[in-house]
């Protein structure tokens, strides 16, 4: 059998604070079938720049160790601090911030009105691939028609 795949990249659902999309529902046999998805948590500007802060012991934290790395290997020279500013403006929120879907971040803006730019800079990606189950809990289903797919082909 031929693989069929239908691309959706569509808002599904929410539980908690993560937005589940689906991306695509696919047939390869059979026996296996199902759909993939990517789950994206809103980042309040807040938080946001508390993270991209390269002074707070948080992000100084998570790149503590990446930093060390440098330093043994004679890559840089710099403190820590300084080091973290660097590598921030060169690689934006990317370094602290898994921006997988950044592709569907204007759709959820527009499904959920509250999630300004101002507001919400980014949306981290917290999970993806086949996360979908039959038996979820919603807190909020956005489109029901393609839930009912997405349990159909998830279906034991």
């Amino acid at each position: 059998m031929n693989r069929k795949q239908t691309n959706y990249d569509k808002l599904v659902g929410r539980i908690g604070n993560e937005y589940y999309f689906c991306d695509y529902i696919f047939r390869d046999s059979p026996d296996f079938k199902g759909a993939t998805a990517t789950i994206l948590r809103p980042v309040s500007h807040g938080e946001y720049y508390e993270r991209m802060d390269p002074t707070s012991s948080d992000t100084q934290d998570y790149f503590v160790e990446l930093w060390r790395d440098a330093v043994a290997s004679e890559r840089t020279e710099i403190g820590l601090e300084e080091w973290v500013e660097w590598v921030l403006d060169n690689d934006g929120p990317g370094a602290v911030f898994d921006l997988s879907g950044e592709h569907l971040w204007d759709d959820l803006r527009e499904a959920i009105l509250e999630f300004t730019e101002e507001d919400y800079p980014v949306f981290e990606c917290t999970g993806g691939g086949r996360c979908f189950s039959p038996d979820m809990k919603w807190d909020e289903i956005y489109d029901n028609k393609l839930w009912q797919k997405i349990k159909k082909v998830e279906a034991k």
